[in-house]
């Protein structure tokens, strides 16, 4: 992301699945491979998203797509 602002000048996106911002969802019953992509580090989610909004500005996808990209 933050090559994407300093050196193409570009805004980059951010998507999280509803249940990657949930530690407590209720857990499926899946094969190890899949338990551990859908679960492993849900507890560090939160922390990792303060510090994406404390280190970068945010604006509603709107807004970004209607300013000129010089």
């Amino acid at each position: 992301m933050r090559y994407l602002n300093k050196t193409e000048r570009q805004p980059a996106m951010l998507y999280l699945h509803p249940w990657e911002i949930d530690p407590h969802e209720p857990r499926i019953s899946a094969s190890w491979l899949s338990s551990f992509r859908q679960y492993n580090n849900l507890d560090s989610t939160e922390t990792k998203c303060r510090q994406l909004l404390d280190d970068f500005s945010w604006a509603p996808m709107e807004e970004v797509l209607s300013r000129k990209v010089v």
